[in-house]
């Protein structure tokens, strides 16, 4: 029934909405700026073909003397009180939070795809595990995460320094982190465990998000990210209010200088996404590829 209802969906985009965000690569001008820049939509994994694909923009990244990505990586200074961030503390057991069925299948899915078993992230909180495991099933394997293979944005990080690109962190790691006490670690724990058994059920999930991604198609993405919106609370400080905070960001120093922008694709579409936002400040916010 739920695909049922998202094909219609889809069909009711293709129809009425005439794809409006089929692209993953946005030029944005008007409203007083001096020099265009440009918006480009990742996906967090390194899957070559992405990488591959990103290559198409390259002459527009090459073209922009700023690089802007969700977070600067060598910008971070307290790493170690970040990683705090990330644990539940003491007396917390992932183990203890979710039924056995479902960290077993964790635990195997871990240790096989990354090298490590699931005790290792036992007191991390359940959302950082979910997004590892979300990661781990769109292609982030070992190689990825041990930095032999680096995924996009991080990709383009190292490109930009080589470049000797000035490097901009649109947010810090703090302020993403800030979204995860918006939910009890137990209520993180039973939306672990929904994704674990949604991936049970379709294991090939995953990979229809790298095709919606690869056909350049953010509508489709964005339908099929319907199910991260089901906590209201969750939804708005992870997604809507990073929007904003990187929308109104954004339309500041893209006054100061041409900056080639990367985050995350399902930023960018909607009335609520990131481009939408530029647009209602009066920036003409135009597809490219």
């Amino acid at each position: 029934m739920k695909k049922a209802i998202q094909a219609l969906v889809l069909l009711l985009i293709a129809s009425q909405a005439q794809a409006q965000y089929k692209s993953l690569l946005w030029k944005i001008s008007g409203n007083g700026l001096k020099d265009t820049s440009y918006l480009y939509g990742t996906m967090h994994t390194a899957d070559a073909r992405i990488i591959s694909m990103s290559q198409r923009a390259r002459p527009y990244f090459d073209a922009s003397k700023v690089y802007a990505m969700e977070i600067d990586p060598d910008g971070e200074k307290n790493m170690m009180g970040l990683m705090g961030k990330m644990m539940m503390g003491k007396g917390n057991s992932l183990q203890k939070m979710i039924p056995a069925k479902e960290y077993g299948y964790l635990d195997s899915i871990c240790t096989a795809q990354i090298g490590f078993p699931m005790s290792m992230f036992d007191n991390v909180a359940p959302v950082i595990v979910m997004t590892i495991f979300e990661g781990v099933s769109m292609g982030l394997d070992q190689t990825a995460l041990n930095g032999n293979t680096p995924v996009l944005d991080l990709y383009l990080h190292d490109e930009a320094k080589k470049a000797k690109k000035k490097i901009i962190g649109i947010e810090t790691a703090a302020e993403q982190l800030s979204a995860l006490g918006t939910l009890s670690f137990q209520e993180q724990a039973d939306m672990l465990t929904q994704e674990v058994d949604s991936f049970q059920v379709n294991k090939n999930s995953g990979q229809e998000v790298l095709k919606y991604y690869l056909d350049q198609d953010l509508d489709s993405l964005s339908v099929n990210d319907d199910d991260a919106k089901k906590d209201a609370k969750f939804y708005k400080a992870l997604v809507l209010d990073r929007n904003e905070r990187m929308a109104n960001r954004i339309g500041e120093f893209i006054k100061k200088q041409p900056t080639f922008i990367a985050i995350g694709a399902l930023h960018l579409p909607g009335d609520a996404g990131v481009i939408g936002l530029l647009r209602k400040k009066g920036f003409t916010v135009e597809p490219v590829l």
